[in-house]
């Protein structure tokens, strides 16, 4: 079985390893040169893993679907085509080369939270439970039949990198089951129902910035959202952006003495915590970065631009 793998991320990173380490034929790689990976904030490179294994690298500048890229897919001559963790739609032109098809693969339990940052919006959206899917991919979003699905629990502990971590975890097995089926011509496939299907928009800029009025756990679950290895949900001190990393829920309850303060009002100062005044409570920033450096002093409002 001839593979044609397609990515650009941490993810297809992983998943090329496992494809590999499970004796896939990967006869070719088709990813992101780093000059064009502003894009993606969890970018990596395949180049290197793929010419150890003598797999020849090209490099998608604009569009995979592009007519020249479509030749060179055509002469390819792939029997399945993987794509894993690349954000372009795939042409109907691209999808039909294929024998076996193009197999796609998303972090949710679909037909449920089909489109974009499913992991961002699990979190945002304080979701208890999320998973991942290995699916056939069709002209839609996300809309193609089931080969391979399994759900991970989501806990008030996770964040974007550990909910990551479990989508890897769970395209390690998924991998090592499928992989034979597929190439023996008996994977399985499951129609999706799509009166079930729900659909997550594009997040922008604006959706990370924290409002320090709304409820602590609303806050609490952007920040976990937004974390490593995506971009970070900031706030302004005067006119910096305050990226925030890291936080926990406070063990204790809100000193009457803070009830006054105004949401967003830093009101301790710890070596290794800040303590920062929320809608109906508090919240405890564990980790920031200051752009262009500084620190944060007890007694500064966040949230509001000079």
């Amino acid at each position: 079985m001839r593979i044609l793998f397609v990515g650009a991320v941490e993810f297809s990173r992983h998943c090329l390893k496992e494809v590999l380490n499970n004796g896939g034929d990967v006869v070719a790689v088709l990813t992101l040169p780093v000059e064009n990976s502003a894009f993606h904030s969890d970018y990596a490179n395949l180049s290197e893993i793929a010419r150890k294994h003598l797999i020849p690298v090209y490099d998608i500048y604009n569009t995979i679907n592009s007519p020249e890229n479509i030749e060179l897919i055509t002469g390819i001559q792939p029997d399945v085509i993987f794509v894993f963790g690349w954000s372009q739609l795939i042409s109907k032109e691209i999808l039909r080369i294929p024998e076996l098809g193009c197999i796609g693969t998303h972090p949710a339990l679909l037909p449920r939270n089909r489109g974009r940052h499913p992991l961002i919006w699990a979190l945002v959206e304080g979701m208890d439970e999320s998973g991942l899917t290995f699916f056939y991919m069709d002209e839609g979003v996300d809309s193609g039949d089931i080969l391979w699905q399994k759900s991970f629990p989501i806990s008030l502990e996770d964040d974007a990198m550990s909910l990551y971590e479990k989508t890897k975890v769970l395209a390690s097995g998924a991998i090592q089951e499928f992989l034979p089926s597929l190439a023996r011509g008996i994977a399985p496939r499951r129609v999706q129902n799509h009166n079930k299907a729900s659909y997550w928009r594009k997040r922008n800029d604006e959706d990370g910035e924290l409002n320090w009025s709304e409820h602590t756990m609303e806050i609490y679950n952007l920040i976990r959202g937004l974390a490593r290895p995506y971009v970070g949900a900031h706030t302004y001190v005067g006119d910096q952006r305050l990226k925030v990393w890291r936080a926990r829920l406070p063990k204790d309850i809100l000193p009457s003495s803070i009830q006054e303060l105004k949401p967003g009002t830093v009101f301790n100062r710890a070596e290794t915590e800040l303590c920062v005044r929320t809608g109906d409570g508090h919240l405890m920033v564990l980790e920031h970065e200051l752009e262009g450096g500084g620190s944060i002093r007890a007694n500064t409002i966040l949230g509001v631009r000079s």
